[in-house]
């Protein structure tokens, strides 16, 4: 593995986890975003999804609005990284920015931007999204998501202290809209939608259900799909046992 192809965290190389394609700013090709010397400790991961198509249209418009995230999950789950995880403060989510590491996931979001032959294939009736429509990332991406927030929230994560709480997590279920509890900054993994956005929140519970109830992959993506259908606010996750040899 060469020094393209590891996570990057104060300099340091950082082996991937198994499954994980990347490639870091040390390639020519990717990006790295300005932004200031982070002081803090990165204790929050949140999660984002674009509303492009493609990497390169993602990177344009993050730097045309002056904004940047660590990483960017390609369609076919490539991640590429555009920051140091733990000394580039990047802006991506407001006050949350400080002890956050940003992860975009490239997706239309909007069924109406979906063109021919892309590579997304599902749209969802989705109360809880902008507009009540969702297209669904791709099997990859979703995959993708999740191993990068499972090692993010592991020792393996040198330089940083992320814990694996699911801050969108309560007695009704997970949840896939704004949350009282991103009003603080708080120690876990958020989706972007918990500020009174709209996306993060299918990916997060994916990664749940990967990460905590232990799913594998083809059942985690269609548990996802049924169980974020027709929903407003939280997707129930009852009937799931977690699991804690994932």
């Amino acid at each position: 593995m060469n020094s393209h192809s590891r996570i990057i965290s104060n300099t340091a190389l950082l082996e991937l986890p198994k499954g994980l394609v990347l490639r870091n700013f040390h390639d020519p090709s990717v990006v790295r975003f300005k932004g200031r010397k982070r002081r803090i400790p990165v204790t929050e991961v949140i999660v984002h999804e674009t509303v492009t198509t493609s990497v390169a249209a993602t990177v344009r418009i993050l730097q045309r609005r002056r904004l940047g995230v660590h990483f960017i999950i390609g369609p076919d789950g490539e991640v590429t990284q555009h920051g140091d995880i733990q000394t580039d403060l990047l802006y991506h989510a407001g006050f949350h920015n400080r002890p956050s590491v940003g992860i975009e996931t490239v997706t239309p979001f909007y069924p109406e931007y979906l063109k021919e032959n892309s590579p997304w294939k599902k749209v969802i009736d989705a109360p809880w999204a902008h507009k009540g429509a969702y297209v669904v990332p791709t099997p990859e991406q979703a995959e993708a998501t999740s191993l990068l927030v499972d090692w993010l929230s592991s020792e393996k994560a040198k330089g940083i202290r992320i814990p694996k709480t699911w801050i969108g997590l309560d007695k009704k279920g997970i949840a896939m809209g704004r949350t009282h509890a991103a009003k603080r900054r708080i120690p876990g993994l958020f989706a972007h939608t918990y500020f009174g956005h709209s996306d993060g929140a299918w990916l997060i519970l994916y990664a749940w259900l990967r990460l905590e109830a232990g799913l594998t992959p083809v059942q985690a993506y269609d548990e996802a799909i049924r169980r974020a259908v027709g929903v407003r606010r939280f997707a129930n996750l009852s009937g799931l046992v977690k699991h804690h040899n994932v």
